[in-house]
């Protein structure tokens, strides 16, 4: 019979034109199984001699000739629909939104398959959401749910699309001898057999799109849902996948999962389980392991004490279960890494930020910008990273310790560390530059090669810098001191001093010149010491803490004294007038801004010449002295417009409005404070553009102008209540009253 089957299957095959390939083609059956079959060396299966006589269109049918099938194809084809789904997941919590979108991806109109990829870190739960989504809609797939966990990432290799493909067709009935050889056979083959069915395949683990193509039917009927730590970005790209990325649960989502796994009793103390979400970096993950903790010991406080511990964190995470231990999860994904987006990913261990820049990130390996970027596009794509904000990139902080746990063979992590530091206090110096142009007073030793500062082209380049870079740089100060970096230590906290102040940023400001100073003491420098010191007073004087000023200042003029420096003292006196300024001691004000104008001419520095005109022009203004008091502003003005000095430009356009507003020229005032408020926001110097709203909104209401008062004052609240400013109480106060009129 065999014998009788392939000699009519090659007439037919030559009649019709055909080479063996291109019927093996046509049928989905490997050239070589053909053949076998075609020289009767091989008995055929019906389902071959169905696709035969479709194919080649014989008017004797060939199926005819077949013999009964044998045991193991009937029981091929009795095999029920595939109902594969592995048990949904009895604690489900908090992913709400998720499960909405992955609901609007597949109500959207298609004429083609529906993919949709979920992806995320190591950890966040992609396997759990997709089961669970599978569960919910699995009723709408009669022909049936295919599950593969394609090992991706784990302790094994990851599944071959073939191998895949083979268990996938045996799932669909097809005899082990009926399935192709090769590969894109085997996929021709599967989009075949389900081109005209509804079935949900769930495709877990993947590693990348390459691995995931050939499993991807192509009727409008299926649902192809992935699950991977890879961002499967040529799937997005190609074939029109929906990427539905998994973000790190919140305190809430956090609390709701611990109490779903634990029992209501843990949430509370309310704070104790907000802090284990944050030690758990808000990981579903982790956050099990400590469930599966706390459900042995009732109480979450130890759990708290242990977590704390960055060394000893994942040791705390660690139930000693393979797929549940963190460090073998995050080892899974790390493994997969290119050698460069390895080494990178080790020395962020010990990059002292929340996040990194490109150009940070190139200094810290040492490698041209170019090269960095490539290395944290594959980091990006692994999940190991997040670009949480554009070109800001940052890993949770238990990925952060696993790193910082890897092995240093080449010793490589503290030299980052020192040149990355480099790059932040050599940028951070450009940019005060920048902000500040006539001001600097301290030099740094030239960097190292392969530093890498950015360069900054004006002031609004350099306020977005450190917009993006204050928390890190903070973070930075803190490390050199922890590194006994001293000298670093106070250059990178002055550095930064003029974008603190002018942001408001005044507990910062105290915080990093505290360390200043503690560095400058340790080095025994009175320059330092003597900088530390006038910054720490000028920062207490911001946060009205007027003998902390008054102390520190004192201080530095001591210094600057011994070290026979004119320019340094003229700052201290300028501090000092405006500690008498805001304490109403007019009188004591005048006699300080007149010795530090007396020394800044002493020394040529314009700028401060200017910055002393107008405290002049103000303590005389508060004194009655108003002729006066406009002479000494338009002197200021002068000089400021002609050096460009545009801070000190906008306080004399400050002044003069209040001296026009004591003098009930409120049309004058207005035109002033106006004109002031604008080159402060120019400038993104929002404590003074506060406090000019603040008069402003007086000479408004003294001008008949409730409305606009009431308008100037609620936007300076707006600054002064963000950064708890003592005036704030004064504003409210004043609006209160508005609404009382």
């Amino acid at each position: 019979m065999a014998e009788v089957f392939g000699a009519r299957l090659r007439q037919a095959r030559i009649a019709a034109g055909w080479s063996l390939r291109e019927l093996a083609q046509r049928v989905h059956y490997s050239v070589a199984y053909l053949s076998r079959v075609e020289n009767g060396h091989r008995a055929p299966t019906v389902a071959l001699a169905r696709r035969c006589d479709h194919e080649l269109a014989t008017g004797d049918t060939l199926a005819g000739l077949v013999r009964p099938a044998p045991p193991a194809a009937a029981r091929n084809r009795a095999r029920p629909v595939p109902r594969q789904l592995p048990a949904n997941t009895p604690y489900f919590v908090g992913r709400g939104a998720d499960l909405a979108r992955l609901d609007a991806v597949r109500a959207k109109p298609r004429d083609s398959t529906t993919i949709i990829a979920i992806t995320g870190t190591a950890g966040v739960g992609k396997s759990t959401l997709a089961l669970h989504w599978a569960h919910r809609i699995q009723g709408d797939f009669p022909d049936g749910q295919l599950h593969l966990s394609l090992r991706g990432f784990g302790p094994q290799p990851p599944l071959e699309s073939g191998q895949a493909l083979h268990g996938v067709l045996g799932d669909l009935g097809l005899a082990t001898e009926a399935i192709p050889a090769e590969l894109a056979a085997r996929a021709a083959l599967y989009r075949s057999l389900l081109a005209d069915r509804r079935m949900l395949v769930v495709l877990d683990n993947a590693r990348d799109a390459e691995q995931v193509r050939p499993l991807l039917p192509g009727g409008p009927g299926c649902v192809v849902l992935i699950t991977s730590r890879d961002r499967l970005d040529g799937l997005v790209a190609k074939e029109g996948g929906h990427r539905v990325p998994l973000e790190l649960f919140t305190v809430e989502q956090g609390r709701a999962l611990l109490a779903e796994r634990v029992g209501p009793g843990v949430a509370a103390p309310p704070g104790t389980v907000a802090e284990l979400v944050r030690l758990c970096a808000g990981l579903p993950l982790a956050l099990s392991v400590v469930a599966a903790r706390a459900a042995d010991s009732p109480g979450c406080a130890r759990l708290v004490e242990e977590l704390r511990d960055a060394r000893g964190r994942l040791d705390a995470l660690d139930l000693g279960a393979g797929e549940e231990d963190l460090r073998a999860v995050f080892s899974w994904s790390y493994q997969q890494l290119g050698p460069a987006a390895a080494r990178l990913f080790r020395l962020l261990g010990g990059h002292p930020g929340p996040d990194i820049g490109v150009h940070a990130a190139a200094a810290l390996a040492g490698v041209p910008f170019a090269k960095a970027r490539k290395a944290i596009a594959e980091l990006v794509r692994a999940n190991l990273l997040a670009e949480h904000w554009p070109g800001r990139f940052r890993a949770h902080d238990l990925l952060r310790v696993y790193a910082a746990e890897l092995p240093d063979p080449e010793g490589e992590r503290n030299p980052g560390l020192h040149r990355v530091f480099e790059h932040y206090l050599h940028t951070a110096r450009a940019a005060a530059e920048l902000l500040h142009p006539h001001w600097a007073e301290v030099t740094l030793p030239e960097p190292g090669p392969h530093a890498q500062p950015r360069e900054l082209a004006d002031y609004p380049q350099a306020m977005r810098w450190f917009d993006e870079e204050r928390l890190v740089l903070l973070a930075c100060v803190h490390q050199a001191r922890d590194q006994n970096w001293h000298s670093d230590t106070w250059r990178l906290a002055w550095a930064m001093a003029k974008f603190l102040q002018l942001r408001g940023f005044w507990p910062d400001w105290v915080a990093t010149q505290r360390l200043a100073l503690e560095a400058a003491d340790r080095l025994g420098d009175r320059a330092a010491q003597a900088v530390a010191h006038r910054l720490l007073g000028h920062a207490f004087l911001r946060l009205r803490r007027y003998a902390e000023s008054i102390k520190h200042a004192e201080a530095a003029g001591e210094r600057y004294r011994e070290l026979g420096d004119p320019a340094g003292q003229a700052y201290v006196h300028r501090t000092l007038a405006w500690v008498h300024q805001e304490q109403q001691d007019f009188p004591r004000a005048v006699t300080h801004h007149r010795q530090a104008l007396a020394l800044y001419r002493q020394t040529g520095f314009r700028p401060g010449q200017a910055s002393s005109l107008n405290g002049l022009g103000w303590t005389s203004a508060h004194l009655g002295e108003h002729e006066r008091a406009f002479e000494l502003c338009g002197q200021a003005l002068a000089v400021a417009t002609e050096i460009g000095d545009r801070n000190t430009e906008a306080a004399v356009h400050d002044s003069l409005g209040f001296i026009h507003h004591r003098l009930g020229e409120h049309t004058e005032a207005t035109a002033n404070y106006h004109r002031a408020i604008t080159i402060f926001d120019q400038l993104s110097n929002r404590h003074e553009a506060a406090l000019s709203l603040h008069r402003l909104g007086d000479t408004q209401l003294a001008a008949g102008d409730p409305l606009a008062a009431g308008e100037s004052w609620r936007s300076s609240l707006s600054f002064l209540d963000s950064r708890r400013h003592p005036q704030a109480e004064e504003v409210r106060g004043k609006l209160a009253g508005l609404r009382s009129r």
